[in-house]
C-alpha cells in the first residue's frame, strides 16, 4: 500500500499510542477491502482512506464510551520486558509519532502542537504534515471546505501565538522594542 506510512502517521496523531495506531490502520484496510466496490475511480484514495480511517476512530472512541477500555491482563497488569521500568525515562505506550515529532523539531514546538484541540490539531495535520488538499481534508474529516479552512487558519494563529515568546528566546524572531 503506498499510502501506509501516512496512515500510519495520521493514526498516531489520532491515537497517541502505537499499538492502537496499528491495530486502527488494520481495521481501516479491512473496511476499505469490504466497501472497495463504492471506491470511485479517478477520486483520490490517500483521502478515501483517511476517512475510513477517522470513521473508524470515531467508532472506537464511541464504543469505548459504552463499554470503557479493554484491559488485557498479559499486556497490560503484567510487566513486560519491553516496557521500561520506572525511572528509567521511557513510558510505555510512547507513540512513534511523538518520537518522529521530537527528531522533527523542538520539543516545545511538539508540546504546543499536541496542546491543540483535536479538531484543530488533525485539520492541520493532514493539511500541513500530510499534504492533503482542503478539499481532501474537508472530505476526511466529513466537514465543509471552509470549515477547515478556518480550523487550519486558527491552528497556526494558536501555534504562533503560543510560540511566540519562544521564537524570540530561539532567535527567530526580533525582541520587541520598549517603545513608549
Amino acid at each position: 500500500m503506498p499510502h501506509l506510512d501516512s496512515l500510519l502517521r495520521t493514526a498516531r496523531a489520532l491515537t497517541a499510542n502505537d499499538h492502537d495506531a496499528r491495530d486502527l490502520v488494520q481495521a481501516a484496510c479491512l473496511k476499505a477491502l469490504e466497501s472497495f466496490g463504492r471506491f470511485r475511480p479517478g477520486s483520490n484514495f490517500k483521502a478515501w482512506m483517511m476517512r475510513i480511517m477517522r470513521n473508524a476512530w470515531i467508532d472506537r472512541v464511541r464504543h469505548r464510551k459504552i463499554v470503557g477500555t479493554e484491559l488485557s491482563v498479559d499486556e497490560t497488569l503484567l510487566p513486560s520486558a519491553a516496557e521500561p521500568s520506572p525511572g528509567t525515562g521511557g513510558e510505555a505506550g510512547t507513540s512513534d509519532f511523538s518520537t518522529m515529532l521530537e527528531q522533527f523539531s523542538d520539543q516545545q514546538v511538539i508540546s504546543t502542537l499536541m496542546e491543540l484541540p483535536e479538531m484543530h490539531r488533525m485539520a492541520l495535520f493532514l493539511s500541513d504534515v500530510e499534504g492533503l488538499s482542503q478539499e481532501e481534508v474537508a472530505e476526511v474529516l466529513g466537514v465543509a471546505v471552509g470549515t477547515v479552512k478556518s480550523r487550519v487558519s486558527r491552528a497556526r494563529a494558536m501555534l504562533r501565538e503560543k510560540l511566540e515568546d519562544y521564537a524570540r528566546e530561539m532567535g527567530f524572531l526580533e525582541r520587541r522594542s520598549c517603545r513608549t
